[in-house]
């Protein structure tokens, strides 16, 4: 009974290493693969995955912004925006994006302009 279970022991501990290994071997050829679509999506001029997914590669129209300083913007209106900047960049530029919607959307609103204003992550 011994021999079974050391056999089996033996053969379970091949087959997830055996699976880690492929699994590792997934992940490179994942990586590789996204990076090339990412190249040749670039090469091409198309959108983003996620905006293409949002809006299709139709006929409309759409203007991007990009956020250039969302670091300085933040410091502009409050003090506590610079130890935040260091501590959560992430946090602290999500919430200079959104106030930025909020601000766009008031503000196109006012002038009669109906928009869709979302934010979207890019790499």
């Amino acid at each position: 009974m011994a021999i079974i279970g050391v056999v089996l022991l033996v053969v379970g501990l091949a087959l997830i290493g055996f699976t880690t290994i492929e699994l590792l071997r997934l992940r490179r050829t994942a990586r590789r693969l996204d990076d090339e679509v990412r190249e040749a999506a670039a090469r091409a001029g198309a959108l983003p995955p996620d905006l293409v997914e949002a809006l299709g590669a139709g006929g409309r129209r759409v203007i991007a912004i990009e956020i250039l300083n969302p670091f300085e913007l933040a410091e502009s209106s409050t003090s506590l925006a610079r130890p935040l900047s260091a501590v959560t960049p992430d946090l602290l530029r999500g919430l200079v994006y959104q106030r930025a919607v909020t601000m766009f959307r008031e503000r196109s609103s006012e002038y009669g302009v109906e928009a869709d204003v979302q934010v979207h992550r890019a790499d």
